[in-house]
């Protein structure tokens, strides 16, 4: 049986991209271009992976991680953002607010722009 993954991102040419690269290495793929579109469908559909940017509308991904975690919905997931993901603050070590608390909940955090490579392997490893 194929794993099924959604890609919850604004980007809708980088989602149609990476999306085809995953349909051909055997993975059924969904898409949402919301948080709050994608949040639904992962409260109403059993997907096995989640590829989730941070910045989107809607609901941002940290909302949507949040939400996944607290509501014990087993999926992995894979934060794809061009954020930076570290707050630094004058001088002083990272900051450890609620976002970052948040963050420290997913499988995986990878910037963009990605590579598709590592996207694949981590993907791969994450569901095996």
């Amino acid at each position: 049986m194929k794993k099924k993954l959604l890609i919850i991102d604004d980007d809708i040419e980088m989602c149609e991209e990476i999306s085809d690269i995953l349909r051909d290495e055997g993975y059924d793929v969904n898409m949402a271009h919301d948080g709050l579109e994608g949040k639904n469908m992962l409260f109403e559909n059993a997907y096995d992976l989640v590829l989730l940017d941070i910045k989107i509308p809607g609901m941002n991904g940290f909302e949507v991680l949040k939400a996944v975690r607290e509501n014990k919905i087993n999926v992995k997931v894979i934060i794809l953002s061009g954020r930076p993901m570290v707050k630094e603050l004058s001088g002083q070590p990272a900051s450890y607010d609620e976002e970052e608390v948040i963050l420290r909940q997913a499988d995986c955090i990878m910037g963009k722009p990605y590579d598709i490579v590592k996207v694949l392997k981590k993907t791969e490893e994450l569901l095996s």
